[in-house]
């Protein structure tokens, strides 16, 4: 005789880049089992494990590739709250003495943080401006692993989505011819370019927590997954 099926409960949420309403499903326990064996494998397992379960548990609904990395972070973290626990234990280090805080993190207060300056187009020249895209998660985890300047340029230049002049709309070229470009910046126009990534929305939790020890008050900022995993 046949045991009976469990209803998955669903849950929605808005996609940070877009705004737009997405379902949801907790992830299940075979699906837990390999996240679990995942911690164990390298930045890519552990990327592809993420990036797969997100699919699944969207209904396989969103595409992949389009996600920006923080979308797919904050998807994540919302399946992990309902999945597991909506509290995952930490320690914290004091900012003035190093004592080692236990804190108890509550990850349905963890929000996309917005820079009310950031823009997805940047004014290169007069003539020339850029629109640029998100980077996605594999792209973001793999700089994490390896901060390397020409990594980091690679990266810049990739996110270029389209080169728009008084005349034309450049959306077709090729990497090599992309790197060449972004390397004939200035460095004011390269920071400018960087600065479109260091003001991306980013998920974020702020903390206050006393050090019961020396009692200094820290004010701490959590970014990205890696404080929230299991």
């Amino acid at each position: 005789m046949a045991l009976p099926k469990l209803e998955t409960p669903i849950y929605e949420l808005k996609l940070p880049s877009t705004g737009d309403k997405i379902k949801f499903r907790p992830f299940l326990v075979k699906e837990y089992k390999i996240l679990l064996t995942s911690l164990e494998s390298d930045s890519e397992e552990i990327t592809r494990i993420v990036t797969e379960l997100v699919d699944v548990c969207t209904f396989n609904k969103l595409d992949m590739n389009m996600l920006a990395n923080f979308d797919i972070e904050y998807i994540f973290l919302n399946m992990r709250a309902k999945s597991i626990s909506e509290i995952t234990h930490l320690t914290l280090k004091c900012e003035n003495c190093d004592n080692k805080i236990p804190f108890d993190l509550d990850l349905t207060n963890a929000k996309i943080e917005k820079n009310d300056n950031h823009t997805s187009k940047i004014q290169l020249t007069d003539d020339i401006i850029l629109e640029m895209r998100y980077p996605k998660f594999n792209e973001m985890i793999d700089i994490y692993e390896n901060f390397k300047s020409d990594r980091v340029i690679l990266l810049l230049s990739s996110c270029i989505k389209s080169v728009y002049t008084k005349d034309k709309v450049y959306e077709e070229y090729t990497s090599d011819e992309l790197l060449e470009f972004v390397n004939s910046f200035s460095k004011l126009q390269f920071d400018m370019l960087e600065n479109f990534f260091l003001t991306m929305p980013k998920l974020v939790h702020r903390v206050e927590q006393d050090c019961n020890v020396c009692g200094t008050k820290n004010n701490l900022k959590l970014e990205g997954l890696e404080n929230f995993f299991v």
